[in-house]
């Protein structure tokens, strides 16, 4: 779908609003940054086409076997900005957990893989598409800075600074009925390279638990701001179980 996309008059102004509002461009080419924007283009034509208010997509095994010319991740990135639940890896549960964030908090999630670092004993939050209006999808966004996608180093991924000594969030749903919740404090943002993984990755000094290490889950969804108590309220009024690593 993606290939039968012309590069339209609006994916040349999604290209250059993307460029203009980074904080600079890293490894991408202007070829790079419209062949996203025509994705961003493509997404909107089918979620319009299908009635859809969310999105998934199995993204990595395309992407690492070169099935598709170009990862999804700026277009996600400028859908969970618009409040439009865009999911990594064809997750449902994580898509889920987006989805609440936005509808809930009228905030974006960030879809993350999660590596203990044993050293600092913190919790790295690392993926390579996410939302930069953390603050509100009516508030500014914070700075981002465009790269390419990390495992396959093609296409457009975005970087976003998260916010040293801020609290945030910690979401993941396992079922309908049952969520793991958990909160902590942005440490410091993390560069790749030096470090490996993905594009935007940060430290998070996690809330009560004493090893990184137990922190529980997988793609958890990570929101700026501590809303435990939030999440608990409305998980007690609709009779969902919540867990805690801590």
């Amino acid at each position: 779908r993606f290939d039968r996309t012309p590069e339209t008059a609006e994916v040349g102004v999604v290209a250059t609003r993307m460029r203009q509002a980074a904080q600079k461009v890293v490894e991408p080419s202007e070829q790079d940054l419209r062949n996203a924007a025509r994705t961003y283009v493509t997404a909107k034509s089918l979620l319009r086409e299908e009635g859809a208010n969310a999105l998934s997509m199995d993204c990595l095994g395309m992407v690492g076997s070169r099935l598709v010319p170009t990862p999804p991740c700026m277009a996600w990135a400028m859908l969970q900005d618009a409040g439009i639940t865009a999911g990594c890896e064809a997750d449902l549960f994580a898509a889920v957990s987006l989805l609440f964030c936005s509808y809930l908090f009228d905030q974006p999630g960030f879809i993350n893989d999660p590596v203990p670092e044993t050293r600092k004993n913190l919790l790295i939050a690392s993926h390579c598409t996410c939302g930069a209006r953390l603050r509100g999808l009516d508030k500014e966004p914070v700075p981002f800075i465009l790269r390419s996608h990390s495992e396959s180093d093609k296409g457009v991924s975005v970087q976003v600074l998260w916010p040293r000594g801020e609290p945030v969030t910690l979401v993941r749903f396992t079922s309908p009925h049952e969520l793991i919740l958990d909160s902590g404090v942005v440490e410091e943002n993390v560069n790749t390279p030096p470090a490996g993984g993905c594009r935007t990755a940060f430290e998070i000094r996690m809330d009560g638990v004493q090893d990184a290490r137990d922190v529980e889950g997988f793609h958890q969804v990570v929101f700026l701001g501590n809303h435990r108590r939030d999440v608990e309220a409305f998980a007690q009024l609709y009779g969902i179980k919540v867990r805690h690593s801590a």
